[in-house]
């Protein structure tokens, strides 16, 4: 796998899918770190740029055939997978805590040194339990409500520890929010009248930056300039070596971590055994000129009971029957 890592000049804004109407609302939701298929297709991006291809040439069919092999047919899915995005703080990369894996409600607020117990699910099958799921997942603490570990990060090498008590970070800690207003703008570019909108910007900490890998090489530079999402954010990308990266993608488990969104496919549906709240999005078609239909997403952390594709590490859970 190729790994690249992104550092923003400034803040990061992904909007959600909500549509913004006059007189009802003047505020959106945002997404943040931002879904795996926004930085595949500012990558796609970058190829055609640092290649001489213009978006026309590529819209209409006519780019080179080792362009097109390399990130695809314009309309089409990107022929390869992107990993992540993940968080680099200092020289730790931290990952999506599997959904599988629990703690007792609010240890994590309790414990200064930022380290919680947790509680790693286990395959379990009663005749007891009906269920319409293939699979259960049971999880059972000393004392008190357990909360999944979904939604936070961990260090990538506990993922394989034997350790129960292991640091967890929820996003704060890698990223602030940052409210900005903006104005609706004519065709013309001039302001319009009344048309105010507020947003939330994401902002990288200090020492922290984006880390995402592909399971295909591209047609790109060791590092230069990606710009990101349709406000054409930008910032530094880098490659980096696969040995400092040392992301060991184990074969040997019962569960497998899904390092991205995952989109719900009849595949996806039939294998998660562990998730958090839907995420819907949409996107723009280069090609069309319009919208993408809305889709319905998984969200990163999401624990699958097979291998579907390369954006997956196993994890080991208790054994139990």
């Amino acid at each position: 796998m190729d790994w690249y890592k992104f550092t923003p000049v400034d803040t990061l804004f992904f909007r959600g899918a909500e549509p913004m109407i006059l007189g009802e609302n003047h505020t959106v939701s945002h997404i943040f770190p931002p879904p795996a298929h926004t930085l595949s297709g500012a990558l796609r991006t970058a190829v055609l740029i640092q290649n001489g291809v213009s978006f026309e040439t590529y819209g209409n069919g006519k780019a080179p055939a080792e362009i097109c092999e390399s990130i695809g047919q314009a309309g089409e899915p990107a022929p390869f997978n992107l990993i992540g995005p993940l968080f680099i703080f200092r020289d730790d990369i931290y990952v999506p805590a599997p959904y599988s894996w629990f703690m007792e409600k609010d240890s994590d607020k309790n414990n200064e040194n930022g380290k919680v117990k947790i509680v790693k699910g286990s395959p379990m099958k009663s005749r007891l339990l009906k269920s319409e799921a293939h699979q259960l997942v049971w999880a059972k603490g000393e004392k008190g409500d357990m909360v999944s570990l979904g939604g936070r990060w961990i260090k990538k090498q506990d993922l394989h520890s034997d350790e129960t008590m292991i640091e967890v970070k929820p996003n704060w800690e890698f990223f602030a929010n940052e409210p900005r207003t903006g104005v609706a703008l004519e065709k013309s570019r001039k302001v319009r009248e009344g048309h105010l909108y507020s947003f939330n910007h994401s902002r990288l900490r200090k020492d922290v930056c984006l880390l995402f890998g592909t399971d295909k090489i591209l047609k790109l530079k060791e590092s230069g300039v990606l710009k990101i999402g349709a406000e054409q954010r930008f910032g530094w990308y880098e490659k980096l070596d696969d040995k400092k990266v040392d992301m060991r993608f184990y074969d040997d488990g019962n569960f497998y971590l899904y390092l991205s969104i995952l989109e719900g496919t009849e595949e996806a549906n039939s294998s998660v055994v562990a998730t958090g709240r839907i995420l819907y999005f949409g996107g723009w078609n280069l090609k069309t000129g319009f919208h993408k239909p809305m889709k319905g997403y998984f969200p990163a952390g999401t624990v699958l009971n097979k291998k579907i594709n390369n954006n997956v590490i196993a994890i080991k859970g208790v054994e139990r029957c």
